[in-house]
C-alpha cells in the first residue's frame, strides 16, 4: 500500500491534502468478535464532489485473534499527509509495536475495501 501511495498518483483529487495514508490499529469488535486488527487506509478527497460525497477510502486490513501480546498494544494512529511524508511514515509503519508483533504472523483475514464515506 505504501509502494502504491508512492508509485500512483491519484487522479482528480484536491491539492495535497486529497491523496493521503493513515495506518491504525487496536482490538476492536465490530460484531464479529473481538479480533486485533492493523489497517492502511489510502483517502481520497475527489475535488468533483462537495462535502463528505467527496471522501473515499481504499482500505487494507489484516485481522489476528486477540493474544495477551497484542492486547497490551492498545490503539492508535498516524497519518501522511502527502508524498514528502511518506519515508518518516514507512519508519514510524515499520518499527511501530503493532507491526513488530505481528509481523511474522500469517494473517487469517486479510481484505481490500473500497467504500465512499
Amino acid at each position: 500500500m505504501l509502494e502504491f501511495f508512492e508509485l500512483v498518483p491519484a487522479e482528480e483529487c484536491v491539492d495535497d491534502q486529497g491523496d493521503m495514508l493513515l495506518f491504525q490499529w487496536g482490538t476492536y469488535d465490530w460484531g464479529d468478535g473481538k479480533h486485533f486488527s492493523i489497517n492502511i487506509t489510502r483517502q481520497f478527497i475527489e475535488s468533483e464532489m462537495e462535502d463528505d460525497d467527496a471522501i473515499s477510502r481504499l482500505q487494507l486490513t489484516f485481522k489476528f485473534p486477540p493474544t495477551n501480546e497484542n492486547a497490551t498494544l492498545g490503539s492508535g494512529n498516524r497519518w501522511c499527509k502527502g508524498k514528502s511524508d511518506i519515508g518518516d511514515f514507512r519508519i514510524f509503519v515499520f518499527s511501530s509495536k503493532a507491526f513488530a508483533v505481528e509481523a511474522d504472523s500469517d494473517a487469517p483475514t486479510v481484505f481490500v475495501h473500497h467504500e465512499y464515506v
